[in-house]
């Protein structure tokens, strides 16, 4: 076998001989509801924008800046307006201190001058990004507050806006970068927030390509296919997540894959194919869910095939 390859020995002799039924599921335009509560557990909203700067950097404590020094770097940028180095130190301190106008003020004027920048153009995105994340969240804070048609429809379009700012900032990113596949993933998950599942996929599919993200790319493929309709593809494409050997998923892929199989697997009577995920389960669960995990083994052993 090639080690690169999932593990393919499962029973399935029942998946083929459900395929009639899962195409017609599929033609008829109404996509699956299975797993469906799973799906907004797994749809992995925090890690949408793809960071090409280091983290540690971005998330330790800000160093004290003296005072002068903001005002030192807005004459710099007046006597040289296509200089970046100042947008950038300026942009980051203003970051800092959450002084988001004055950032944006900053950052949209060093992008018109220096669009070549690669720093000020990842702290430009970033910062629209979090201002869209922002105001997603006021919208969420006022509707909990004060429940209404309007206030759900202002979050609504809070959600729309962030997404498609995703999609823009991926998509100009991947642009300059496209060695990085892990922005395919990225763009993916923004894309399917939009309902735009087809060109997810297609991202998807590539980024699978990549050996050290195509568990992970594999596994939102399932999700797209999921709720296209798609169960037996989904089924695949969750399966791989799960089971790549070289190089192994991370723990918490391969566990919501192997949730998600099981979950697909059962909803469309492919109960060999359900034990079997159960028991690759078991192998790897934590231990507080063992117990759960086996009495649904039992019951799948007891069920007639």
């Amino acid at each position: 076998m090639d080690p690169n390859e999932p593990d393919n020995n499962e029973p399935g002799k029942n998946e083929s001989t459900s395929t009639s039924k899962s195409s017609q599921v599929a033609a008829s335009g109404s996509p699956s509801q299975v797993g469906s509560k799973l799906l907004a557990k797994y749809s992995d909203t925090d890690s949408l924008l793809v960071r090409t700067n280091p983290l540690d950097k971005a998330e330790s404590k800000p160093k004290a800046i003296p005072l002068q020094r903001p005002q030192e770097l807005e004459q710099a940028i007046r006597n040289a307006p296509a200089n970046p180095e100042p947008y950038v130190e300026l942009g980051q301190i203003y970051v800092d201190q959450e002084r988001w106008v004055d950032a944006r003020r900053v950052l949209d004027a060093g992008v018109q001058y220096c669009p070549e920048h690669e720093p000020l153009m990842i702290l430009h995105e970033d910062l629209s990004i979090h201002l869209a994340n922002m105001a997603l969240e006021q919208a969420r804070k006022l509707n909990a507050q004060r429940p209404s048609d309007e206030n759900r429809y202002g979050v609504e379009q809070a959600e729309t806006d962030l997404a498609n700012r995703r999609v823009k900032v991926c998509a100009d990113r991947y642009a300059r970068h496209p060695d990085q596949k892990e922005i395919l993933i990225a763009w993916a998950v923004a894309l399917r927030q939009l309902g735009r599942q087809e060109e997810a996929v297609e991202h998807l599919q590539e980024a699978s390509k990549e050996p050290s993200i195509r568990a992970r790319a594999s596994f939102q493929l399932g999700i797209c296919l999921q709720s296209l309709g798609r169960p037996l593809e989904a089924l695949a494409a969750f399966r791989k997540a799960a089971l790549y050997r070289s190089p192994p998923p991370e723990p918490l892929v391969r566990t919501r894959a192997l949730e998600m199989a099981i979950a697909i697997a059962e909803e469309n009577h492919l109960i060999d194919s359900a034990r079997y995920y159960t028991e690759q389960l078991l192998a790897c669960c934590e231990p507080s869910q063992k117990a759960a995990l086996q009495t649904s083994l039992q019951r799948l052993m007891e069920t007639e095939l």
